[in-house]
């Protein structure tokens, strides 16, 4: 008998198409966005860092209350409506740095609205995925989109440093805004009735703190949220060091920086590839704890082997995010469709709102973390306090439940 998968669903094919085109635009973005404060502004390290700040920032402050607002409306029209302001504020950027009218504050404020529009996404597609699939299509759902953005990975970093370096920063800004516009046209496709959520006539405050009560009593997305966390703030500091290094410190810096990242994209296709075997062989608890030893420990000993900018180096680091990126590409989806089944629809919203909040809102931190850090110390002592960060986020993981879970339908 043909096993039936997530592809067969039309509308799941829609939501894919929707999130390849937006992330595509975002990993463009990603590399782009820097440079144009960097390059094109001027910006200092700690300027940088403040850009990132608040594109994290809403990951704090507002997760919570969006999360809420996700459980309490249809998620379709939020999707349709977070697209469409980000896309609407990159073009309008991109326009403003090729008039030469772009300036650091107006570049923060930009990076805030698109901060808070991709919680709003990110929220809301969590929350409809489920509902476009059947549970037992759930985790192939989950496999291809962590695939398929792996592989943008893969090219995408490339293609964005190439298109910044030979391009500039406000075309590839420009691009990023492009794809979420395209975004908006197939998620406007998609069909699925979504359920009436039921009225509640508890405070919003209450609701939210919904959320976090529920993820505090799990101890299997416990232990993921404290990981989760841990890892994005040590990669945050990395990652703004690394970028500041390449780009100010190596003549094709934004194409060596997007090389190095593909070589991440590469490892993340190349375990997300391998992650149903590996747990179906050594079981789920051993692959994950395994995977993420592997993808948080690398880029520490990549980071101790590379001191500088030289071409050696950057081959060391490229290879160390090769390796990174295999383990994360393991853990990943099997870790999204545990949190998706695990926790009832109702609370779901919230609850991956509370999980991001510490997640995601650790960005934030890590940010002006690192341009302290990269002002005081310089890139390399602040990668190595990031680096070190990674590789101690596994403990809470391989020291929880997760460790005697033997498959993805025993998250107790």
């Amino acid at each position: 008998m043909k096993k039936v998968t997530a592809w067969s669903s039309r509308d799941f094919r829609r939501i894919w198409g929707a999130t390849t085109a937006s992330a595509l635009g975002n990993e463009v973005g990603e590399l782009a966005l820097p440079v144009l404060a960097l390059v094109w502004l001027g910006a200092s390290a700690e300027e940088l860092s403040w850009v990132r700040v608040a594109t994290f920032l809403p990951y704090l402050a507002l997760t919570l209350w969006i999360g809420v607002l996700v459980d309490r409306h249809p998620r379709r029209p939020l999707l349709i409506g977070a697209e469409a302001v980000s896309a609407c504020v990159l073009l309008t950027m991109a326009g403003l740095a090729l008039v030469g009218s772009l300036t650091i504050p107006m570049l923060i404020a930009a990076a805030a609205v698109l901060g808070s529009m991709a919680v709003l996404h990110m929220l809301a597609d969590f929350s409809f995925v489920p509902l476009v699939v059947s549970r037992e299509q759930l985790a192939d759902a989950n496999a291809r989109i962590t695939a398929t953005q792996s592989a943008i990975g893969i090219g995408g970093s490339g293609v964005g440093g190439a298109l910044v370096q030979w391009l500039s920063a406000p075309f590839a800004v420009a691009l990023n805004g492009i794809g979420r516009f395209l975004a908006v046209a197939l998620i406007c496709r998609v069909r699925t009735p979504e359920p009436t959520p039921e009225p509640s006539t508890d405070s919003t405050l209450r609701q939210a703190s919904e959320g976090l009560a529920a993820l505090a009593r799990h101890r299997v997305v416990r232990s993921l949220a404290a990981e989760a966390t841990a890892w994005n703030l040590g990669n945050e500091v990395l990652m703004l060091a690394l970028t500041v290094a390449v780009v100010q410190g190596h003549p094709s810096g934004p194409l060596a920086l997007g090389v190095i990242l593909m070589a991440g994209g590469i490892g993340a296709f190349l375990g997300a590839s391998l992650s149903s075997q590996l747990t179906a062989t050594f079981g789920y608890g051993r692959s994950l704890i395994a995977a993420m030893t592997l993808g948080n420990t690398a880029p520490l000993l990549g980071v101790l082997l590379a001191s500088d900018t030289s071409t050696r180096s950057l081959v060391v680091l490229g290879v160390a995010l090769l390796a990174s990126g295999v383990g994360v590409g393991v853990a990943n989806s099997q870790a999204v469709t545990v949190r998706q089944l695990t926790v009832p629809e109702p609370l779901r919203g919230r609850v991956n709102a509370a999980y991001r909040m510490l997640s995601w809102g650790a960005l934030a931190i890590g940010a002006l973390l690192a341009g302290s850090l990269v002002t005081t110390w310089s890139w390399w002592p602040a990668a190595i306090v990031g680096a070190t960060l990674m590789a101690a986020s596994t403990l809470p993981v391989a020291l929880s439940p997760v460790r005697g879970m033997r498959d993805l339908a025993d998250p107790s």
